[in-house]
């Protein structure tokens, strides 16, 4: 699988998770990539970690990170 399609991939993985209503609650980078870990705010509904390993996906979500965070504030 290229590259590319692994990101359009993870990318959608992530945007099917903030249409649902999660938000980004935690990042732990590795070596092996990164496990973002999504909450849905004021529901019972179980957590959900994706192991994100492209550099685009990681660049996407973070950006999705800092419009989440300025809509916050």
């Amino acid at each position: 699988m290229s590259s590319h399609t692994e990101f359009l991939a993870e990318r959608d993985k992530i945007d099917f998770l903030i249409q649902k209503g999660y938000l980004i609650a935690n990042i732990r980078e590795t070596l092996d990539g990164a496990f973002v870990d999504f909450e849905k705010q004021g529901e019972a509904e179980e957590p959900q970690t994706l192991h994100i390993m492209t550099a685009d996906a990681r660049k996407y979500f973070s950006a999705l990170l800092i419009k989440q965070m300025s809509s916050v504030s």
